[in-house]
């Protein structure tokens, strides 16, 4: 356990804490300045800073001081204003501190090890005190009335599947966390004398504004002796965050009622008695606590911190400063530029120099030999798309530099040193100047024409001797382009409005375009031969899988047999060698030959694997296809024939090469693998790296301003709805912006990107942080048992064991009732915490003291698993309970099928259940209940929504029909669909379809209304957002299902005591709705006549 130290006793020049950046991983200052209730250290600063974006205030007790988050880390600060103290200092970041009751601790949520702990922070002797050891989530709450013990949430061994997380209880001295109550929801408040638990159930996100459905909080009050509920609170807005009165009347809470989060106060004994506290419009209230005397309630708003006085209405906006010598500044840091760190990269076509990009900088190096680095860019915004010239002498780029995204050309100025590596006098050109984004350029063959993209779907050709645009193509959704080797054509992907993309031939000189694919599956990826005389793409023709297919663009080609490919070649080889004829503008003399009659036609199949092809090059003479594939199990590079033959692997491993380039004389490939540049000869061999080193710095606060700038620049361009949902998106760009100077942590920064994505009230909106490794971190083992809530008498005692976890195998057999006396030999005591003997354990061998129910003793050894393993093992059994209990109540006639996502493996897992457990049952319940979504809807439709038009008999067998005629095994007895405010996305798709096809009645609680279909679009510090780009609509009444979640027949909500009672009321009344459908349907096939 870290402990903070004394704090010493300084003037202001010496001793006001500093404190190295965290992302420079500086040595670790471990240095805390503490005050107590009464007593502020006077720390004299002349210079003061104010503190703005502080965050999570927490009232003392007595409503005099308020400790807050600010830069990471805990501070104290009077409730009237003024200088801060600071109470802590470490690297991790400390946040939502609670007071206890009596005013001397302060329990406090951290990620010092890597994940969110509760720790407590003593303010009488500045120790702090780490109470939870649990590798997932957990999060301070408040304490015990008597202040021995923090209240925290998480998700531990106990919750069933699909369940919000749990209050537990970490007593001060020590032993494993054990649940306030049966119940799941959060957040949650003890009541001051600790007999009545106010929680939530289904609360949002506290991030997303105006958003109404089912998915929203609603408070409830758990009277722990009498073990009864009450709901206080019943809307279709967000009601949150309850706060108790001190005399246990009333309940403070935050609600979404009049659009805007705001603090209400309701009666407990009278719930009619509601009433309105504050009335902010645009920001409202954020992570509001009261003082325990009920004197204030603190909270965040904008970028201040407020208080209210519950009894007198005052708000009171916080003026608060800090020292400025204590205070934290953005900091860059250098970083080595280091060979495994390449995004993309581009060979010079005389294959003496390879650009690349690395964390949005373009660099150019000797090829394939490496070295040092030349930079070639030097901006916060990021470079991409790289594209020499054909003479080697440029490099063209988009940058997102400046407003928009445009292309860029960079040349040496210097005529006695034209490489880019080498010379001394770089010059930079901007190209193209447009309020669209101008990207993925490509310059043509003969070098006079640079074809780029322009927004999400326009062509455009750019004169590079006049500098003139002319617009080849418009569209909405353009894929990757290439030029044919004369300059004459431009072979490109493009999506229908179906979107289907199909492979197009476009006349560079007239603008027309030939579909040259036609197929109804996916065709992507094209790749022209340096010959001009063929060209192979990716298609979809086998199910979902990519595959390669090969054309030839002349029919005699096409036409020719392999035995008159080989008599070419021979001619080839006995012929004189003679240089090239060029023509006087340098073109090639023949120019490339397309017959288009019936050119579909000659497109044909080389690959047929299961795990398809994710990439291709066609080599420089067309003979050959290199690609990267997976089929062998691992992500590899192959070579193939252009008719299939001659397969070679040549990577193992799993190199997971993208980029593939061939070298122009088709002797070797060049590839990204895992970040490096690497070659590798064509027929096979050693991989070789291309090798550099070089330094850039970095600006974390101008790199921050660069990101949020994207993620709303993204949202632009690629949002469904232009109108964004009815918000004024270009002012909220400027509005979130201003936090950005106050900002100097990354789960700040997090939380103002969505607080700008909350503004669009979107499902499907996100934003994932860079990736940081915590050297401190490790994961918790699970056992596969569920720890009785009891904590009396020696080691834990097991509650049940869940089927297929470590503890329930043969030779291991652990038992409801028996007791875990030891871990790995050391005895489980009281104040022995079970989850720290625990961490550090999955895959290893360990040993626990296991007393069984009649006092005797033995040795077990299993090896525990990963959280992520135990929860699937949690949803198996779930699932086989589900299904046993409806075997039974329908004697037999009902089957029952949970679909736990939306993708491929979930319809082969639905199709194998179909057949297992449905066969032969009348009718057939299927649960999409805490599904999460994915895409696969109409092939479920496929299988549901078959109808039978003849059957088949043979003598002496029963009518049927034959299953390997059919495309997918179908199901057409009558079904139910059970679904909840936890059906998202796809399986909302799929529950309105059931709706509207009128297949079957729908049970549970109405979806959350999140559809839109997204991708994801990566940054440049490995960050990355979400892209919602297609909306949904009901085909009959072309109602958006994003806002308005699917409505079941039957709807049946589910109680806070159903969990420890082991009820399910939706699946109770699923059961009653289908068995009388299923007993009034009629027969499947009629009786034969015989």
């Amino acid at each position: 356990m870290r402990e903070a130290q004394q704090t010493q006793p300084a003037g202001c020049t010496q001793h006001c804490l500093r404190r190295s950046s965290r992302h420079s991983m500086k040595s670790l200052i471990r240095f805390s300045a503490f005050a107590g209730v009464i007593l502020l250290l006077a720390i004299h600063c002349t210079a003061q800073i104010a503190v703005r974006f502080a965050r999570y205030p927490a009232p003392s007790p007595d409503g005099k001081q308020i400790a807050f988050s600010w830069q990471g880390d805990l501070w104290l600060v009077s409730s009237a204003g003024g200088e801060a103290k600071r109470l802590t200092v470490h690297e991790g970041y400390d946040f939502a501190p609670v007071w206890s009751p009596d005013g001397t601790r302060i329990a406090f949520t951290s990620d010092r090890y890597g994940n969110d702990d509760v720790f407590v922070l003593n303010l009488r002797d500045g120790t702090i005190q780490r109470l939870t050891c649990w590798s997932g989530r957990d999060r301070a709450l408040g304490w015990t009335p008597d202040g021995k013990a923090v209240l925290f949430d998480s998700t531990r061994d106990w919750e069933p599947y699909g369940a919000e997380p749990c209050v537990y209880v970490a007593p001060l001295s020590g032993g494993t966390p054990y649940r306030l109550h049966n119940v799941t929801g959060t957040p949650a408040a003890l009541s001051p004398d600790g007999e009545r638990v106010a929680f939530v159930r289904r609360d949002s996100s506290w991030w997303r504004k105006g958003y109404r459905g089912s998915a929203t909080g609603d408070i409830w009050l758990h009277d722990l002796k009498a073990d009864r509920f009450t709901r206080l609170t019943q809307t279709d807005t967000s009601d949150t965050f309850p706060m108790w009165s001190p005399d246990g009347k009333k309940l403070y809470f935050l609600s979404e009622f009049d659009g805007i989060y705001n603090l209400w106060v309701i009666d407990i004994t009278d719930k009619t008695m509601v009433k309105q506290l504050t009335r902010y419009k645009g920001d409202g209230v954020r992570f509001p606590q009261i003082a325990r005397n009920g004197s204030l309630i603190a909270y965040e708003q904008g970028m201040d911190l407020c208080t209210l006085n519950p009894t007198t209405g005052e708000i009171r906006i916080l003026n608060i400063t800090a020292p400025a010598a204590d205070a934290r500044k953005p900091q860059g840091f250098w970083q080595q530029v280091r060979s495994g760190d390449v995004s993309e990269f581009a060979i010079a076509p005389n294959g003496k120099e390879v650009a690349f990009v690395v964390r949005g900088e373009v660099f150019v190096t000797r090829y394939p030999e490496g070295g040092s680095a030349r930079r070639l860019t030097e901006t916060v915004e990021p470079e991409y798309d790289l594209a020499w010239s054909p003479d080697s002498k440029s490099l063209v780029f988009a940058s997102e530099r400046g407003s928009t995204t445009s292309l860029y050309l960079v040349t040496s100025e210097d005529p006695e040193e034209p490489r880019l590596r080498r010379t001394t006098k770089l010059k930079t050109e901007r190209l193209t100047n447009s309020p669209l984004p101008d990207t993925s350029p490509v310059f043509s063959p003969d070098g006079k024409k640079i074809a780029f993209r322009r927004g999400n779907g326009d062509l455009i050709l750019l004169d590079m001797e006049t500098k003139t645009e002319r617009a080849l193509l418009r569209h909405w959704n353009l894929g990757r382009f290439v030029w044919s080797p004369d300059s004459r054509w431009i072979a490109y992907e493009m999506e229908d409005n179906e979107y289907n993309s199909d492979i197009y031939i476009l006349s560079v000189e007239n603008g027309k375009s030939v579909n040259i694919s036609r197929h109804p599956n996916n065709d992507i990826n094209p790749s022209w031969s340096a010959d001009g005389r063929a060209l192979a793409f990716l298609s979809q023709r086998d199910g979902r899988n990519f595959n390669i297919c090969y054309l030839f663009l002349r029919k005699a080609d096409d036409e020719k047999s392999k035995a008159d490919w080989q008599d070419e070649e021979d001619a080839r080889y006995d012929a004189p060698k003679k240089p090239e004829e060029k023509s006087k503008d340098g073109k090639e003399k023949e120019p490339v030959q397309i017959d288009f009659e019936d050119i579909h036609d000659r497109v044909r199949q080389v690959t047929r694997y299961v795990g398809g092809v994710q990439e291709i090059a066609l080599s420089p003479d067309g003979k050959k296809i290199a690609f990267r594939s997976s089929y062998q199990g691992q992500s590899d590079l192959y070579v193939i024939g252009w008719d299939g033959s001659d397969e070679k692997r040549l990577t193992t491993g799993g190199a997971s090469p993208s980029d593939i380039r061939w070298s122009s004389d088709g002797n070797s490939l060049t590839f990204l693998s895992r970040g490096r540049i690497s070659r590798i000869a064509a027929a096979g061999g050693n991989v070789q790296t291309t090798d550099f080193s070089a330094q850039m710095r970095v600006d974390l606060a101008a790199e921050r301003e660069y990101i949020y700038d994207a993620v709303w620049r993204t949202l632009n361009q690629v949002f469904y709805d232009e109108r964004f949902h009815g918000t004024d998106w270009a002012a909220m760009r400027g509005k979130y912006r201003t936090y950005l100077p106050h900002i100097t942590e990354d789960r700040d920064f997090t939380a103002v990107i969505y607080m700008l994505l909350g503004e669009l009230n979107s499902s499907h909106v996100g934003f994932t942080p860079r990736q940081t490794s915590n050297p401190e971190s490790t994961e918790t083992g699970i056992l596969g048992v569920v720890w009785a809530n009891t904590r009396e008498g020696e080691g834990l005692t097991i509650e049940s064991v869940i089927p297929k976890t470590p503890a329930s195998r043969a030779d291991v057999n652990l038992k409801p009732g028996e007791r875990v006396l030891a871990i790995n030999g050391k005895r489980i005591t009281p104040t022995t915490n079970v989850w720290q003997l625990l961490n550090g354990t999955v895959g290893e061998k360990t040993e626990l003291l296991v007393r069984s129910a009649d006092g005797k003793e033995r040795t077990v050894i299993l090896r525990p698993v990963s959280f992520s393993d135990f929860r699937r093992a949690r949803y198996e059994h779930w699932v086989k309970s589900n299904r046993q209990w409806v075997e039974q109540q329908s004697g037999g006639e009902l089957g029952y099928v949970h679909i736990q996502g939306m993708g491929e493996l979930n319809v082969y897992e639905f199709i194998r259940q179909l057949h297992a457990v449905a066969y032969g049952k009348k009718g057939l319940l299927i649960d999409v209940r805490f599904n999460g979504g994915g895409w696969t809807t109409d092939y479920l439709l496929a299988i549901l929504m078959a109808k039978r038009h003849a059957y088949t008999l043979s003598r002496g067998g029963e009518p049927g029909y034959p299953q390997d005629r059919l495309p997918l095994y179908v199901w057409t007895k009558p079904i139910a669909v059970l679904c909840n405010e936890r059906s998202f996305s796809n399986a909302e798709i799929f529950t309105h379809a059931i709706k509207t096809l009128k297949r079957g009645p729908v049970i549970g609680m109405p979806t959350a209304g999140g559809v839109i279909s997204t991708g994801r679009r990566s940054l440049i510090d490995g960050s990355s957002v979400a892209t919602p780009g297609r909306g949904w609509f009901t085909i009959d009444r072309g109602v958006n299902m994003e806002h308005n979640g699917a409505i079941p027949d039957y709807v049946v909500e589910d109680m806070p005591e159903d969990i420890a009672a082991g009820r399910d009321r939706q699946l109770e009344k699923a059961v009653q709705v289908l068995m009388k459908l299923a007993r009034e349907a009629p027969p499947e096939f009629p009786s034969p006549a015989r």
